[in-house]
């Protein structure tokens, strides 16, 4: 078994990405698998076409950008901005402060406007880390989009008011991990 040229796979990735994109319909599940295999989907700019197939939101009926308003009266909003203030590390290297305090109030305002139009849904912590990958690859209204769609299916069970579901899913999910890695 020869080595495989990393760039050859790469190459070979990117073609089975771009097919997927380029078929009709769509093959979402095609994206899925490229975007759990080794190296993801590799780049910001790929994530940007793939991300919305994969999460089925419209690109062209995006929400308006989140604003400062939905931080009013907010029951999360001590403890999202308390998590964003945290959250340095995951903002680039070498970007200028003005810059980050600008994304980071654009992250609170994201989470907020998914939260307040979801009153279903409780924030935990983490949930921002999930929410500024999207920001900084997104921009803001696409970044409220697939959070919202995240939010309402994916982690739903884990955005209830207790950690009972969350728990139950992770005694499932321990056993499952030790059957395929013992």
């Amino acid at each position: 078994n020869e080595a495989v040229d990393p760039g050859a796979r790469k190459r070979l990735k990117l073609l089975e990405i771009h097919r997927a994109l380029n078929a009709d319909p769509v093959d979402v599940e095609a994206l899925r698998r490229a975007a759990v295999s080794e190296g993801g989907l590799l780049t910001n700019e790929i994530r940007r076409k793939v991300w919305p197939k994969l999460l089925n939101v419209n690109v062209y009926n995006l929400p308006p950008k989140p604003g400062k308003a939905v931080r009013t009266n907010h029951k999360d909003y001590n403890q999202v901005l308390m998590d964003v203030k945290r959250s340095l590390s995951r903002f680039p290297q070498g970007m200028r402060v003005d810059q980050r305090v600008a994304l980071q109030q654009q992250l609170i305002d994201v989470i907020l406007y998914v939260l307040k139009g979801n009153p279903q849904l409780h924030y935990y912590q983490g949930y921002h880390d999930i929410a500024v990958t999207f920001l900084l690859v997104m921009g803001p209204r696409m970044a409220a989009a697939l959070l919202q769609i995240l939010s309402t299916h994916h982690l739903r069970d884990f955005m209830d008011n207790t950690m009972e579901n969350t728990k139950h899913i992770l005694n499932y999910l321990m056993a499952i991990l030790e059957q395929v890695k013992p």
